[in-house]
């Protein structure tokens, strides 16, 4: 009884309490936020209509107004199903063929053919539903055999291959730590080794420290890759040296952000746990744990922020898909902006690193006024 005694007398001084009621509810708040929708509402739908009559048009507007789906984007003239969906701004792409609407008043059976990306599978399984009740409905208002035939084809990853998204992202973030890990420390080792001040003189120089980080992260990738394929039968079509300038950006990218957060950290054991900070957010709301469409729509804006989210999509744009590098200009340019801001919070805090060693040289500097002596 006394050694259980002493027991509550040390918790009740530590903070075990606080933390045992607390964290635990906090945890279960935030992941029960992330996970609040198990379906995709409102998954974006791109129509080919060839048909081009007032039939089609009514469907259009019944597709849209089903929960499962929006229609975003609609052609008059024959495309690729892939040249909408390499850059995921479509998650399927639904085929009206000419003479749709003289077919479905006569009764007589047409095909009607739905592409998915199942690189997003809760995307393209909202669409099937959506446009399968669609369809179903309007077959359901005819006698006789359904004239509308929904002809469906699964893209990129037919049979759900795990390598492609469970093995992908856990080998991605362990990659992730391995670049954070090691230079999110750079600015505090410079601080306890004393060249801190000295660096700052050429802050640039300072900066330019993560390029050797990057460009063995590169490597990494492609190795990775390589492995992938070999090992776990990966399907991966992107052209070797246009894959190079994403993997480059995404490597730089995640370097100088971890850079930025550990820069305040006064050792490098402290600037190293940080490191969570960058996990978390990257493991949760990147898309390879939780799909993008799945998340709440603040965390869908806070994903736009991580470079996680942007290597993964362009992973399964230029490797899984096999779309040229010029598809992918938008995101390219959206690496350049996340960089832009992650340097201008850089040079912030430079700027304060050199207005504390100016107020530092001031104080020592100034002089040190004598008693006066006693007359």
């Amino acid at each position: 009884m006394r050694t259980i005694l002493d027991e509550w007398t040390h918790i009740l001084r530590g903070k075990f309490v606080i933390l045992i009621l607390i964290v635990p509810l906090v945890v279960a708040a935030v992941f029960g936020y992330i996970f609040q929708n198990g379906t995709v509402n409102e998954a974006s739908l791109a129509v080919v209509d060839q048909d081009h009559s007032l039939y089609s048009r009514q469907l259009l507007s019944k597709l849209d107004a089903s929960q499962y789906l929006q229609v975003n984007g609609v052609f008059d003239n024959y495309i690729e199903a892939d040249q909408l969906l390499y850059n995921e701004k479509y998650s399927g792409v639904l085929y009206l063929p000419a003479g749709l609407e003289a077919a479905y008043l006569q009764g007589k059976p047409i095909n009607v053919g739905l592409y998915l990306d199942m690189t997003l599978t809760a995307s393209a399984s909202s669409i099937r539903t959506g446009v399968s009740e669609v369809i179903g409905m309007e077959n359901g208002t005819k006698t006789g055999p359904s004239p509308l035939t929904l002809e469906q084809r699964s893209l990129y990853n037919p049979t759900s291959q795990t390598v492609m998204s469970s093995v992908m992202m856990f080998v991605n973030v362990v990659l992730l730590v391995l670049l954070g890990i090691n230079t999110i420390t750079i600015v505090p080792r410079l601080r306890e080794q004393g060249k801190l001040e000295e660096e700052l003189k050429h802050p640039v120089g300072i900066v330019l420290r993560v390029v050797p980080y990057a460009l063995l992260g590169c490597i990494s990738c492609y190795l990775v890759i390589g492995v992938l394929k070999q090992v776990g039968g990966l399907r991966f079509e992107a052209h070797v040296l246009q894959i190079f300038l994403p993997f480059f950006l995404y490597t730089l990218c995640t370097c100088l952000l971890a850079m930025l957060i550990g820069w305040t950290a006064p050792v490098p054991a402290k600037a190293a746990g940080r490191i969570v900070m960058l996990i978390m957010p990257s493991f949760l709301l990147s898309g390879g744990q939780v799909p993008v469409a799945l998340l709440p729509e603040l965390l869908q804006w806070v994903n736009k922020a991580i470079p996680l989210s942007l290597h993964f999509q362009i992973l399964r744009g230029l490797g899984y898909k096999g779309g040229d590098i010029r598809y992918f200009i938008p995101e390219l340019g959206h690496y350049l902006i996340l960089i832009s801001v992650i340097l201008l919070g850089i040079f912030l805090l430079v700027v304060k690193e050199w207005n504390r060693q100016s107020s530092e040289q001031a104080e020592t500097s100034s002089p040190i006024a004598e008693p006066a002596g006693n007359s």
